[in-house]
């Protein structure tokens, strides 16, 4: 007997296919005494006509037909379930969906009940990150193994109008493709490796993981090419996930004229925090060990503390360089610890340094344990005052040199008011005292110094400034004078106290309304001061605005305080602002500056600019020029132009020139250009570079770049040497 009905209420046909479904198992499954069945797997479908035959013992349903069992989802035109031998066949824009999120779309499926066996005729799944393979059939099986016959694999799009017909980008072809679902792998045998159709590489066998595996150990994209410093060389990287929390990445690289170099990184997590280490060794061409070490860690202690660490040594001055670890000038190795709480700070530091100049000598480079800081401000009190304290203990030795032992504290007192006429002042009160214990310290037309040396500094200042705005239309315009004024007994930079760390000193814009604009402790701004200036900007509705600042410093006496050149060496400091002109956008330039306090001759002048866009040409310079006379001895004249243009050619397609020029000298220093194509898929980016630094045994460079990334697959990288 044959039943057939044909109904618009899906739920009342879901209800009767689910019981009939359901039968299939319950009906063959028996009990007996005290055993408890096991309940078979929730299954919901719809469909828009169903008929059973109860007779042959099968379900057959018509349009739009859905079926969910334990988190898979098969859509079909018509399927039928054959309850005797267990099988399921769907045909019509059939689709299973995995709980995964990986969809298989087929012209015609035959499956066991659970969806977990069976064969599928002219496969086609939808990975992760739009990834697709496709096939003239396949087996599944357990759930988890998909095998395809005669399958292509590509995360690229197919566009008929694009003039390749219906070829991607580039797409695997492969006698046999494996998919693992499980263990997330795709495997391949008989495989070749095609970019817009033609084989560029062919392999017996292939695995990567699929596109939802963010980490698995296997070899990354080897790079290969050649430089003047090393030679030819070949890089292959193997990854290694250890497990959830930690992993490894080993680069072998061959050099000719260098010899190998092993290069690691091994990564950890913890519950604590996290610590990354870099390293490399290799044995040179005179047969000697070298090598370097990039570590990093920051590890919580309670939600108070927390301490880390920074460490950084190569062998020799231009190791980094030489093998491509970057070009830093000075390596820093720290050990800290940290803790907040409230308004207050602690930290306690321990640090050694390493030069890479030419000049840097080991023997002379300090080494600094401890360097202890507070800070602690307390909540503001009658009339908005609040108080602090401020304290620093430091200890630096040299093998050769000045030695200094430093215990200094500060205690402040601060009272911000707001007047009726918008004016803001803040009058600052405070007291510091600095005592040394130090060794070897060099003075002008004297002995070297050793013994015990210190200074007590009040200081008192005020800060007041007051904005007047004007609304003009949609614009809104704000002018705002500035005055600051301070006191400092005289001589308190006595020549006992050596300077470790305020040598570098630039008066601008950003510290001329400091009451104290040395950057460290060891020197200290003294006598009366004061500073004047005025602000003004005008802001639009849409965010443009453009603004300038003028201003100038005053000293009462002139001394030694300030080395010639500073600008503040003199009664009267230089003049120092800044200009930015941002109204949309498609422009955004500042200019800042320092000009003679008697001429307005320009002493420091930068010019940063960005203007266009992308689509059309987006142009991006800086101009920098120092004179010789325009700070202090670690400045000389200087003069240089950088400037770098880019552009988007197409939606696919952008370019990139820059280059950097030395106007004193009449130099170039660096210039290049790249391309680089990306879209969904696949990324080339090609650069030409040229430099023309010279690094002690280093010299010039001729270099040519490209990158090539298989998106899903992994890199091809290559430099070569021009």
């Amino acid at each position: 007997m044959i039943k057939k009905l044909v109904t618009s209420t899906i739920l009342g046909c879901g209800i009767f296919l689910a019981g009939g479904l359901a039968s299939l198992h319950s009906a063959t499954a028996q009990t007996t005494g005290s055993e408890v069945p096991t309940p078979e797997p929730a299954i919901l479908f719809s469909a828009d006509e169903v008929d059973y035959n109860q007779e042959l013992q099968t379900v057959t349903t018509r349009g739009n037909v859905e079926i969910s069992r334990e988190g898979r989802i098969l859509l079909a035109d018509t399927v039928s379930y054959d309850r005797t031998q267990d099988v399921l066949t769907a045909s019509g824009n059939v689709s299973i969906t995995e709980p995964t999120g990986e969809v298989t779309f087929a012209s015609y499926v035959e499956l066991s009940g659970d969806f977990k066996e069976g064969i599928v005729q002219d496969i086609y799944v939808l990975l992760d990150e739009n990834t697709r393979i496709a096939g003239a059939g396949a087996r599944r099986s357990g759930g988890n193994f998909t095998e395809i016959a005669k399958a292509v694999y590509s995360p690229c799009k197919v566009c008929e109008d694009n003039g390749s017909g219906s070829i991607p980008l580039w797409r695997i072809r492969a006698a046999r493709v494996l998919h693992d679902s499980e263990s997330k792998t795709v495997e391949y045998e008989d495989a070749r490796l095609e970019v817009a159709g033609i084989p560029v590489l062919y392999t017996p066998y292939f695995q990567h993981p699929d596109p939802t595996v963010k980490r698995q150990s296997g070899l990354l994209a080897p790079s290969f090419g050649s430089t003047s410093h090393v030679g030819s060389y070949f890089s292959q990287p193997y990854y290694w996930s250890i497990d959830e929390s930690k992993d490894m990445t080993f680069t072998p690289t061959y050099t000719t004229d260098e010899g190998p170099v092993l290069a690691n990184e091994y990564r950890q997590r913890l519950d604590s925090g996290e610590f990354d280490v870099v390293n490399s060794v290799t044995r040179d061409s005179e047969d000697d060990w070298q090598g370097h070490i990039d570590a990093k860690g920051r590890f919580d202690i309670d939600p108070t503390w927390r301490w880390g660490f920074d460490a950084e040594q190569a062998s020799e001055k231009t190791y980094l360089s030489r093998y491509g670890f970057g070009s830093p000038s000075v390596l820093t190795s720290n050990l800290f610890s940290e803790g907040f709480r409230g308004a207050s700070y602690t930290r306690a530091d321990a640090y050694y340094f390493q030069g890479l100049k030419s000049d840097d000598d080991r023997d002379t480079t300090p080494i600094v344990l401890p360097h202890l800081q507070f800070h602690g401000q307390s909540a503001p009190a009658k009339y908005g005052s609040i108080t602090t304290l401020d304290l620093d203990g430091l200890s630096l030795t040299r093998d050769e040199g000045t030695n200094s032992h430093r215990v200094s504290a500060k205690a402040g007192w601060e009272l911000p008011h707001v007047g009726t006429m918008g004016d803001v002042t803040k009058l600052s009160l405070s007291v510091r005292s600095d005592n040394y214990l130090v060794s070897d310290v060099s003075r002008t037309n004297r002995e070297n110094y050793s013994g015990y040396t210190g200074r007590l500094l009040p200081l008192a200042a005020i800060d007041w400034q007051m904005p007047f705005v004007s609304n003009q239309g949609q614009y809104q315009q704000v002018i705002t004078p500035i005055a600051m004024a301070a006191w400092s007994p005289n001589g308190g930079n006595p020549d006992e106290i050596p300077n470790e760390d305020s040598q570098s000193f630039e008066l601008d814009d950003i510290n001329l309304f400091s009451h104290d604009r040395f950057g460290g402790l060891d020197r200290a701004e003294d006598g009366f001061r004061a500073s004047y200036g005025l602000e003004w900007g005008i802001y639009g509705p849409q965010g443009g605005y453009t603004s300038a600042m003028f201003g100038q410093s005053y000293r009462a006496n002139e001394n030694d305080t300030f080395a010639a050149g500073s600008g503040l060496d003199e009664h009267l400091s230089d003049y120092v602002g800044r200009v930015t002109v941002a109204p949309n956008r498609y422009l955004d330039l500042t200019y800042r500056y320092r000009l003679s306090n008697e001429d307005f001759s320009a002493r420091r002048n930068q010019v940063t600019a960005s203007a266009g866009s992308m689509d059309t040409l987006r142009i991006n310079t800086t101009y920098v020029h120092f004179t010789d006379d325009a700070g202090s001895e670690e400045f000389d004249e200087r003069e240089e132009f950088y400037f770098q243009a880019q552009r988007q050619f197409s939606e696919y397609w952008s370019g990139r020139a820059y280059g950097r020029y030395d106007i004193d000298q009449s130099d170039p220093l660096e210039y290049g250009v790249g391309f680089v194509y990306e879209d969904e898929c696949f990324i080339f980016d090609g650069r030409i570079r040229r430099t023309f630094y010279r690094d002690q045994d280093l010299g010039e460079s001729d270099d040519f770049i490209f990158r090539l990334v298989f998106k899903t697959l992994g890199e091809f990288e290559s430099a070569a040497g021009l």
